[in-house]
């Protein structure tokens, strides 16, 4: 005959090979054990379990030792959601934390170290494991009638139940044969029970186990991230009701988290009868003018009615008075509460506010006003080219690179942003924006913007149409320009354009005006060859990025490219993919950086004034309007650039024509042979 330790061992492991949603599947649970025993079964700092409200049926509580072997009681609120589509949702509420199930909330804080209480700085660590099944823990506090036991979360769940529900139902897992062949090992629960110590060997008040390997996640084949569930139907008393087997292997989508319920007000300490009691809802303290009442009472409505729960006290003007409690350390050795806190005068309203989707462009060249291209003009009209030459000439490379950054922090939006251009991002700096789904029209704006920077350096260089010596001190001029906007004003992303553009086909053909630099500029030609095109093919692989202190702008363009599929970097896939993560990489860096990039914008641009007309210069809808003129700034870009990559190519062959390229090709391989 089966001994009575064999039976309870076994039906120990059945109930650990319940699903994990089911509090009954966790060997921390000890069901209706009473206050004292559960004290005597915490023994270090950090020891926790679970059991049974007995006050209050229906919550439970979370008893754990703080340092110096406190023994500590924390009251888990049932709160019944009002039901929606005829399902009925229980969330379980811990100070101000509302969990799905208990084993979430064990989760949460065991996981994240969280303190369960801020006066008391309790945190729950390792798990007190029940040695016996809670229908044995039941006949031994309850005695053997147990009472009227339907309110109860913890259902016995004897053999006989299971037997029935097999011939019910006999789909996995809740087949009694397949639960039995599986070892006791492969059923432990979260907390990872080593092994289920028999009643006669062991008493559990006597029984220290040993430290688990891991306090909390499961082991085997079980994965560790479930999705919340709704908890599993439970089994009456007398087994009439059988669990399907299909059952605990539901995982669907939990509806979405509730707000919680504001303005918690705590009470006194409880009387003496009771240690513990619920943080009871109520209404604040509205202001005396009645204007003010009212709007504060509506809010106040329409935030309790969105959290869908069952509080009668918007009913009730007496239950304003109402009273509740907290959890806290009292004088006695098992007494939690909190130090009452005063209500604010008028609750703050939600900050949270919808991001808007942009899905036009910021740039808008047919409402841009400026003060260097008349209302009506042409594509690269002479005299506004000459114009803006003689304007850019006359600041020096580093007064330029500045207002170049100034722009350029205003697109991107790290500088001068307006809160309530933050709410309608929903994050605080473009950098940030840039890198959510959401954020693609602000991607394909500072790509436009990236690309504009490159043609109007490439004009500048390719509309000299005097000696080669004018457009030689016109590459030193660019040169000194990339490097002020590297290394003085941290504009990488402007930089990069820079760079781009001197790397063009149309430029890079242009043999004798770059044999010119290096005769006449030999230290600006030295730089560029030397520091500048490496320090660029560094930053577009992402290998090295520069500390986030030296940068105000960073280099976004191959987060920009990656996001919006537009990288078409070569190589083999294992080249291509680690790429793409150092790419990513970065971006996590920028976003994460954004609030020092900011700062460093502030820094850089403080006590900086703007020339009207030279800030004009570099901004994205003047360009728009000078190189396709008012009309064709509004054709789609894929055709303006083409049209434009075209043009380039006729001034490059303007400037050093292809016959003559090939004659100085022939002279300088035949004085080298």
């Amino acid at each position: 005959m089966t001994s009575r330790a064999d039976t309870l061992k076994k039906e120990l492991e059945e109930e650990l090979k319940l699903s994990s949603e089911d509090l009954r599947s966790h060997a921390w649970y000890h069901g209706p054990l009473p206050r004292q025993d559960a004290e005597r079964l915490l023994v270090s700092n950090g020891d926790f379990l679970i059991r049974d409200s007995i006050s209050s049926p229906g919550d439970y509580v979370l008893s754990c030792c703080c340092a110096g072997g406190q023994p500590l009681h924390f009251k888990i609120i049932a709160v019944a959601l009002r039901p929606r589509r005829g399902i009925a949702r229980t969330l379980y509420q811990l100070e101000q934390d509302q969990f799905d199930n208990i084993p979430a909330l064990v989760r949460s804080y065991v996981g994240d170290r969280r303190k369960v209480s801020e006066s008391t700085g309790a945190v729950i660590i390792r798990p007190v494991n029940r040695s016996l099944p809670l229908t044995a823990l039941r006949e031994r506090h309850n005695g053997p009638s147990g009472g009227d036991r339907d309110h109860r979360r913890s259902l016995i769940l004897s053999e006989s139940s299971l037997l029935r529900t097999k011939e019910r139902f006999g789909s996995q897992p809740g087949n009694l044969d397949a639960l039995k062949e599986r070892p006791l090992q492969s059923a432990q629960s979260d907390s990872n029970l080593l092994s289920a110590l028999t009643a006669e060997t062991s008493p559990p008040a006597q029984t220290p186990m040993p430290a688990p390997l891991s306090p909390l996640f499961r082991t085997g084949s079980d994965p560790v991230l479930r999705a919340k569930t709704v908890p599993a139907p439970s089994l009456d008393l007398d087994g009439n009701s059988g669990l399907r087997g299909s059952d605990s292997q539901l995982h669907s989508k939990a509806p979405p988290k509730p707000i919680r319920a504001p303005s918690l007000l705590l009470s006194e300490p409880p009387d003496e009868g009771d240690t513990y009691s619920e943080l009871v809802p109520r209404v604040p303290v509205f202001p005396k003018r009645p204007v003010d009442h009212g709007k504060a009472e509506e809010r106040w409505k329409n935030r309790v009615r969105a959290t869908e729960t069952t509080f009668g006290f918007l009913e009730s003007e007496e239950s304003q008075g109402g009273v509740g409690s907290g959890t806290g350390l009292l004088g006695g050795a098992s007494t939690v509460t909190v130090v009452p806190t005063a209500v604010a005068a008028e609750e703050e309203e939600d900050p949270f506010v919808r991001p808007q989707i942009q899905s036009t462009s910021s740039y808008q060249p047919s409402a841009f006003h400026s003060l260097l291209l008349p209302p009506e003009n042409k594509p690269l009209e002479p005299a506004a080219l000459r114009k803006l030459k003689e304007i850019v000439s006359q600041r020096d490379c580093k007064e330029s690179a500045l207002h170049i950054l100034r722009e350029d922090c205003k697109e991107i939006r790290i500088w001068g942003i307006t809160p309530e251009q933050q709410r309608m991002m929903g994050v605080r700096s473009g950098l940030e924006l840039l890198t959510l789904p959401y954020g693609q029209q602000l991607r394909r704006d500072l790509l436009e913007r990236h690309h504009l920077l490159c043609l109007g350096v490439a004009v500048d260089i390719l509309g000299c149409t005097g000696a080669v010596s004018e457009r030689a001190h016109t590459l030193h001029r660019i040169i000194q320009l990339a490097v002020e906007l590297r290394d003085h004003a941290g504009d990488l992303f402007a930089f990069s354009a820079v760079m781009k553009a001197l790397t063009l086909p149309q430029v890079a053909r242009l043999e004798q005006t770059w044999q010119a630099l290096q005769q006449l500029h030999t230290q600006s030609a030295i730089t560029f060859q030397k520091q500048l095109k490496p320090a660029l093919r560094d930053l577009d692989e992402c290998f090295a990025l520069p500390p986030a202190s030296d940068v105000v702008v960073p280099h976004i363009v191959p987060v920009l490219r990656a996001m919006e599929g537009e990288d078409d970097a070569g190589g083999t896939m294992e080249e291509s993919c680690a790429r793409l993560l150092r790419v990513l990489q970065a971006a996590r860096s920028y976003a994460a950086n954004a609030e020092l990039h900011q700062k460093n914008a502030e820094n850089k641009l403080e006590g900086h004034t703007a020339l009207p007309e030279l800030g004009e210069a570099f901004q994205t809808e003047f360009s728009l309007r000078l190189f396709w003129g008012s009309k064709g700034a509004t054709v789609e870009q894929k055709e303006r650039y083409r049209k434009f990559d075209q043009i380039l190519s006729v001034l490059s062959q303007k400037l050093e024509p292809e016959r003559d390229r090939s004659r100085l090709v022939s002279s300088v391989y035949g004085a080298v042979y």
